[in-house]
């Protein structure tokens, strides 16, 4: 009975995480909209083309979708006390995507 447990409570928390990522996602998509405050023929940075702006906002989104996949599908592959070990990775994927933001919003 306890190992049908598991499973639930599992998705829960990566539900919990992904509900998280998301609200962080809203207030740093907010953020990112005065990234492009200094942009001009005379500052030709990356974060001012239309790839960049593209890059910066969408990676966060990117990032936590792919978290969500990754911690689910390692969560199916390793059964048992193993599976809680697709929450750093889905954590660590998620941080890749905000890293990505962060370099391309700094360039």
């Amino acid at each position: 009975m306890g190992s049908q447990r598991l499973p639930t409570a599992y998705l829960v928390v990566v539900g919990v995480l992904a509900g998280l990522g998301a609200l962080l996602n809203c207030v740093a998509s907010f953020l990112l909209i005065f990234a492009t405050d200094d942009c001009s023929k005379d500052n030709p940075a990356f974060r001012c083309t239309g790839a960049g702006m593209l890059t910066m906002w969408g990676a966060p989104w990117v990032g936590l979708v792919a978290a969500a996949g990754v911690s689910v599908a390692l969560g199916m592959w390793w059964r048992g006390g193993w599976m809680w070990c697709g929450l750093p990775a889905g954590v660590a994927v998620y941080a890749g995507g905000l890293l990505v933001t962060w370099r391309v919003m700094t360039s």
